[in-house]
């Protein structure tokens, strides 16, 4: 399985979003593709997470893909089942006909054989040509959608519904992001199931001779991926925390060499929210991962998850002024070189002025710009040249920020005026890169 791990990180970077393939039975689909793609992405979902209690989402991200796209042909079956994550999460059938006749001969044996295809959630979307001024069209798309209703659909589940080219119904919208979405849901719960089952083979044998990181390293990180594009990104999160731990469980077992790495060239800079600095394939040297490159990795992933309002900008504050503390205990500048003391005390004055940026612009974005214009340590220069130096600061800041849940405690005069702040430094940056 560790083969995988360079064809991993390709379909990684080429799978933003969950797909939904559009079986197109009638050659329909560049007649309604505008519709249906104007509808994306979808405002009203609800998922389950890990624990299978939902999960309401906004604005889930979705992309209609056809199943003769060459993305979702050739599969292999164990690729298929290995990135599970990647294939189709529904299957909406587009289908269209004029007469029961049609409908008899041809349509519905090409439908029977596809809904025999239980492993797919899919439904199927009748589209009617008929022109609402034309009585006798619209009375035969009524019959023939009858037809698919009775044929597919239950009382234990409805698989169809019916898209007017002319004028579609008031609802039809919301019935099929529904159907949609509740295909998603099934899809999702199904998959969840999957990896966790295999997650727990692969634990069962952890300290066994036969374990192998590498595999349990593409089967884990699957599921914290398709988290990543359902939007759950707090179960994305654990699961990159549960792989961490298991990582250090991994390197502190004793017998096996492990390489740390961090000798290459550029590895004097980190990359602590870049995960896709070096491939999979650097990272692993004979299937085990070099732990400098592994553990930069492993944060970057983990940082992409939602956080708090200004959660970087404290980090930054507080690992800075961990660093400083920690170095500063074991060192005391005695028998070294004046240019080696002069060197660390420097390098020292940067991380407390990276604190200071990062704290007066966290002060700034909570409503104490005024404060802070007015201490007697900014006395020296005007209101504007502080403003300016807060605005640059935007450039040491990963935005755009998530929007908190629950705003902090800052003054009555001021909580107005932090998205204007924010705005105000968002553009700076942007204009000054």
């Amino acid at each position: 399985m560790a083969n995988y791990l360079a064809q991993f990180q390709t379909i990684k970077s080429a799978c933003p979003c969950m797909i939904v393939a559009v079986e197109d039975v009638s050659d329909i689909w560049p007649t309604v593709k505008s519709s249906f793609e104007q509808r994306l992405p979808f405002k009203k979902a609800c998922l389950n997470n890990k624990t299978r209690n939902p999960v309401f989402l906004e604005n889930l991200r979705a992309e209609f893909v056809l199943t003769t796209d060459a993305r979702l042909r050739s599969r292999f079956p164990q690729e298929q089942y290995l990135f599970w994550f990647r294939e189709p999460y529904a299957t909406l059938v587009l289908a269209t006909c004029e007469d029961l006749d049609e409908f008899k001969n041809i349509l519905k044996p090409r439908l029977k054989v596809f809904a025999q295809n239980d492993e797919r959630e899919w439904f199927i979307v009748f589209v009617s040509k008929a022109h609402p001024s034309n009585d006798q069209a619209t009375k035969m798309a009524k019959k023939v959608y009858a037809k698919f209703e009775a044929d597919f659909s239950s009382k234990k589940r409805e698989r169809c519904c019916k898209f007017d080219i002319h004028g579609p119904e008031p609802n039809f919208w919301e019935e099929l992001e529904f159907r949609i979405i509740e295909s998603v849901k099934n899809t999702l719960d199904r998959r969840i199931q999957f990896y966790e089952d295999e997650i727990r083979k692969l634990s069962e044998q952890r300290f066994m001779p036969i374990w192998n990181f590498c595999n349990f390293f593409i089967l884990k990180e699957s599921l914290a991926f398709m988290f990543e594009i359902a939007q759950l990104h707090e179960d994305a999160l654990r699961e990159y925390d549960e792989l961490e731990l298991c990582y250090l469980e991994t390197v502190n077992m004793g017998g096996i060499y492990r390489e740390f790495g961090g000798l290459d060239r550029g590895d004097d800079q980190a990359a602590l929210l870049n995960p896709g600095k070096k491939s999979l394939t650097q990272i692993v040297l004979d299937e085990t991962f070099r732990e400098f490159e592994f553990r930069q990795y492993l944060f970057a992933c983990q940082s992409k998850s939602m956080l708090p309002f200004c959660m970087r900008e404290v980090w930054v504050i507080t690992a800075c002024l961990a660093l400083i503390d920690a170095t500063g205990t074991k060192y005391n500048g005695e028998d070294e070189a004046p240019e080696i003391v002069k060197e660390f005390y420097r390098v020292q004055g940067d991380l407390y002025s990276l604190c200071r940026t990062k704290l007066l612009r966290l002060a700034y974005l909570i409503g104490y710009g005024t404060e802070i214009e007015r201490s007697p340590v900014n006395s020296h220069g005007s209101s504007n040249s502080i403003c300016s130096f807060l605005l640059r600061s935007a450039s040491l800041s990963m935005l755009p920020w998530p929007r908190p849940a629950v705003w902090p405690s800052v003054p009555d005069e001021a909580s107005s005026e932090v998205d204007v702040k924010e705005k105000a430094s968002y553009y700076f940056t942007f204009e000054n890169s």
